[in-house]
């Protein structure tokens, strides 16, 4: 038996499997907290005036609150996640690799923007009445441009991730080849968002098509096909030993 078996034959694999449960969670928890609870389905026009975004917080305000709680509570859940799809991007580029660097630092980053702009409109729905229109408008702004333009930190762990799949030199890569691009062509989805500052409405605004829709809808797909993938990858790594 190699070394490299003996580490292996250490492992906890179930802990790996329940990390990977963690994708599905945070992603149920997001999309129920965020689009439901908080009311960001479909989201606030960018357009709008102080007095507007005043009354889109006082409206629901315990709903906004109790969402952007739960966005909180369960953005953490992608940073577990993230760091077994390190583990396994490290089987295959050795341990060496800065790809699998970039995707846990990716990840990392991606979970404290989550918890910034939930902490940011959490705040625009405390006290709401209490504080200027200017005051909450500014909120609902910074949350935004923290929610959307720092999606780099994203871009970068999606692309280190299906960079890692395409260089699998395995004869069966543990993650399918069309994983690979998928994960690429998802992050890059994100690029259009640069325009959201330059624009108040259309299709490149916050609450617009591009921006919105078209960003967000592959980033979720991508999760969901990601974490399906990675308890096969899991189970391969665990017979490796013993091939």
């Amino acid at each position: 038996m190699t070394s490299h078996q003996g580490f292996d034959s250490k492992i906890n694999f179930s802990i790996w499997r329940v990390c990977t449960w963690c994708g599905p969670i945070f992603l149920l928890g997001l999309l129920v907290c965020w689009t439901g609870l908080g009311k960001f389905f479909p989201p606030p026009p960018q357009y709008w005036s102080a007095d507007e975004v005043v009354q889109f917080y006082l409206k629901d305000n315990l709903q906004i609150r109790a969402g952007m709680v739960g966005v909180m509570f369960f953005g953490g859940f992608y940073m577990v996640w993230s760091a077994v799809l390190a583990r396994i991007i490290r089987r295959i580029e050795g341990p060496d690799g800065v790809l699998s660097v970039i995707e846990m630092m990716g990840g990392l980053a991606t979970t404290i923007v989550i918890e910034l702009f939930g902490a940011v409109w959490l705040t625009a729905s405390f006290r709401t009445e209490m504080r200027s229109p200017q005051d909450i408008q500014l909120l609902q702004d910074l949350g935004w441009f923290i929610f959307d333009m720092t999606f780099m930190v994203t871009f970068a762990q999606m692309v280190a991730f299906g960079i890692a799949i395409l260089i699998d030199k395995r004869p069966t890569p543990l993650f399918p080849r069309w994983l690979g691009w998928l994960s690429i062509w998802a992050g890059s989805v994100f690029l259009p968002e640069v325009f959201m500052p330059f624009f108040m409405n259309g299709p490149f605004s916050w609450h617009g098509v591009i921006s919105y829709y078209v960003a967000l809808s592959p980033f979720f797909i991508w999760i969901s096909v990601s974490c399906y993938c990675m308890f096969d990858a899991i189970n391969r790594i665990e017979r490796e030993p013993l091939a």
